[in-house]
C-alpha cells in the first residue's frame, strides 16, 4: 500500500474534528452573543417596570391628595351657599360691616406678649 493511503483516514478524521471545533466556537459565541442581548432586554424592561412603579405611586399620591382638595372645596361649596357664612366672612376678611356698626381692628398678639403673661 502507498504512503499516502495510510494517512488518509486520519487526515480525514482531523478535518472532521477542526471543523466540529471551528462549529462549536462558533455555537459558543453565538449563543454569548445572543445570552447577551437578552440580558440587555431583561434589563431594560425591569428599567422600564422600575419607571412605571415609581410614576404610578407619584400619581396615586397625587390622586389622594386632589381628593383631598376636593372634598375641602366641596365643604367651602357647601359654606358658600349659606348666607350667614358668607356674611361672617365678608365681614371678618374684607372688614365689611352692617349699617351703623363700627368695625375696630385690635392688634395681633406677638409671641413674647403671651410669654410675658405666662411668668
Amino acid at each position: 500500500m502507498p504512503e499516502g493511503t495510510n494517512n488518509q483516514p486520519h487526515t480525514t478524521h482531523k478535518k472532521v474534528r477542526r471543523r466540529r471545533f471551528r462549529f462549536a466556537k462558533l455555537l459558543m459565541v453565538l449563543t454569548i452573543f445572543i445570552s447577551c442581548i437578552f440580558l440587555f432586554l431583561a434589563y431594560e424592561e425591569v428599567k422600564v417596570t422600575l419607571t412605571l412603579k415609581k410614576e404610578i405611586s407619584m400619581s396615586e399620591t397625587e390622586h389622594l391628595s386632589l381628593k383631598e382638595e376636593q372634598k375641602d372645596l366641596e365643604k367651602q361649596k357647601k359654606n358658600l351657599e349659606n348666607p350667614e357664612y358668607v356674611a361672617r366672612y365678608a365681614r371678618g376678611k374684607y372688614m365689611v360691616s352692617k349699617p351703623g356698626e363700627q368695625i375696630f381692628k385690635l392688634p395681633a398678639k406677638s409671641n413674647e406678649d403671651s410669654r410675658n403673661h405666662e411668668d
